[in-house]
């Protein structure tokens, strides 16, 4: 997969109302419904169910204000306690409750219908005034819908207490003034809760995106360097089959095996980032032995591999671009090459180590010792592990380049 493709296949995501559609796209009430998307991740191709967020997201959010409301009623009531007790009057339980209760149980009720306003209708910057002028008028009915639900709740209730209506609603048209200064408080601590939620779903929302176009990067970058790779080496081992076929039969056919090998099991990595050291150092010996087919006993590869690391994951196609480039810059100078691969482990990281005994790096190539394939790796590595990898090299002492690679051990 080119990075032209995966422009193209993100915006497809984007246009196809994936796990990050907007939650605009569900009916506000529906609460019991769980909608689903299914999801192949980039990585390790296993099928990923993303609850699409709008019932979940807002759920919650009328959770969370449900919970505000319930801690509100608590405290007034609790107001009113304290206030009795402080004047040595009897508590009136009855009363207290019936008020404040209604009072809360209204206010949860419009909270969806709230929701869905500030969601309809959002509070524009741009167009602030008359915005603001819209809210101000939902805020009167709000606070008339409200003032008029809780008098026709509180109705039955006062007369199955044996209070009197008048003393708490005489007067109504007066009334709907009163109550709404706490309405028009509640209305916009309401939406003040509202925008906090959605925000911060917007920003796990905005991470969810970077992390799946990060695993697409990574996914992307191994397909390059698998592009680059297949007619690489390719038709030079094609050639070498072609002078062989006649002259040795037998190594022709032996080098058509390793070829083959060599290609299966790079095609069936295709849906994976790791794999086992042991499947990776397998998959080196068969492009050593594919370049064994060219160079003869000028190539030697020894690899020493700790025996307790075998099983642990190591990003795929790790050693190959290395091992080339050994290859290549020592066949250029001295028209053979020796170099060796190790692995060992300490408490928690890997250290991979590739040495050849061929000319290093000059100064020359300072500036850019690497080529497409290690530069592939090196930008592979950043996107794994997250800057908890080091990758060093250096010239050694007695000839060659010595490149090491770091990284946390994964389960």
């Amino acid at each position: 997969m080119t990075f032209a493709v995966l422009k193209a296949e993100v915006g497809s995501r984007k246009g196809s109302g994936s796990q990050f559609s907007h939650f605009s796209d569900f009916p506000l009430l529906v609460w019991k419904r769980r909608v689903f998307q299914s999801v192949k991740s980039p990585i390790n191709n296993k099928t990923l169910k993303i609850n699409l967020p709008y019932l979940r997201d807002r759920r919650r959010a009328i959770f969370i204000t449900i919970l505000i409301g319930i801690l509100i009623f608590i405290i007034n009531v609790g107001i009113l306690v304290a206030e009795d007790v402080m004047e040595e009057n009897p508590i009136q339980w009855t009363l207290y409750l019936i008020n404040e209760g209604t009072g809360a149980l209204v206010g949860l009720m419009l909270v969806p219908f709230l929701f869905y306003f500030f969601h309809r209708f959002p509070l524009d910057t741009k167009r602030l005034f008359p915005n603001a002028q819209f809210y101000l008028l939902a805020s009167l009915v709000y606070g008339v819908v409200f003032t008029s639900l809780m008098y026709s709740f509180r109705v039955p209730l006062y007369q199955y207490a044996d209070f009197s209506i008048r003393n708490s609603f005489n007067h109504l048209p007066y009334r709907y003034l009163m109550e709404y200064f706490k309405q028009f408080s509640f209305f916009w601590l309401i939406y003040i809760v509202y925008r906090f939620i959605m925000e911060h779903y917007k920003r796990k929302e905005e991470t969810l995106k970077a992390a799946e176009l990060e695993q697409l990067l990574v996914k992307a970058e191994l397909e390059a360097l698998k592009m680059r790779l297949n007619p690489h080496f390719f038709f030079n081992t094609l050639n070498t089959i072609s002078s062989l076929i006649y002259d040795d039969p037998q190594k022709a056919d032996q080098l058509i095996t390793h070829l083959g090998n060599f290609f299966r099991k790079v095609l069936n990595t295709e849906t994976r980032s790791f794999h086992s050291i042991k499947d990776e150092i397998a998959l080196t010996k068969q492009y050593v032995e594919i370049m064994k087919g060219r160079f003869e006993e000028k190539l030697v590869v020894d690899f020493n591999i700790a025996p307790d690391v075998a099983e642990l994951p190591i990003p795929i196609l790790l050693f190959q671009p290395l091992v080339e480039n050994a290859i290549q810059y020592s066949m250029g100078q001295y028209n053979h090459c020796h170099a060796t691969v190790a692995i060992e482990k300490t408490a928690d990281r890997l250290i991979c180590v590739v040495e050849d005994k061929g000319p290093g790096i000059s100064a020359e190539r300072l500036a850019n010792p690497f080529g497409i394939g290690l530069n592939t790796v090196l930008s592979r590595l950043e996107r794994l592990y997250h800057h908890q990898h080091q990758f060093s090299f250096s010239n050694q002492a007695t000839g060659g380049l010595r490149i090491e690679i770091q990284f946390p051990i994964n389960d």
